[in-house]
């Protein structure tokens, strides 16, 4: 069955998602059933990349709370997650904010989620984490609509 909500692919370790709309319950349900099963075939923790579409509506409060489960989720089989808000309207800008707000005042700002503009960003945290130059990993989930 196709999802419609995002993408999903595994690259070296890194899982990337790119979400199309807001999540549902079973959107995040689905999300999770591949980062256990790419945790367990890897036999290690994985890095995730997740990119919002910047026109992707701002999610209410349900779907925000499914946001936080799978954040929560991830917890059990990422050692990070990066989180790309794409877009330079206000929006975009405000989202990134927010989410990085939030993060400090309900003290989970512990490195393990980081916001972001773009992909590039990430490059150094992954490279680091990988022991390797991400560039060609970047590379690849551009190439399969995974970043822009």
């Amino acid at each position: 069955m196709l999802n419609t909500a995002f993408k999903v692919d595994i690259i070296d370790r890194v899982i990337f998602s790119r979400w199309l709309r807001p999540p549902s319950k079973q959107d995040i349900e689905a999300m999770e059933a591949h980062m256990a099963m790419a945790h367990k075939r890897l036999g290690q923790s994985l890095l995730y990349v997740g990119s919002l579409d910047s026109k992707v509506k701002v999610p209410n409060a349900e779907e925000r709370n499914n946001l936080n489960a799978l954040m929560n989720a991830a917890r059990n089989y990422c050692e990070v997650a990066h989180l790309i808000i794409e877009g330079s309207d206000l929006q975009n800008s405000l989202q990134r904010v927010i989410i990085s707000g939030m993060l400090i005042i309900t003290r989970t700002y512990d490195n393990f989620l980081s916001v972001h503009k773009s992909v590039e960003t990430t490059a150094d945290d992954l490279s680091k984490r990988l022991n390797k130059d991400a560039g060609p990993v970047i590379r690849a989930a551009r190439d399969r609509g995974l970043v822009v």
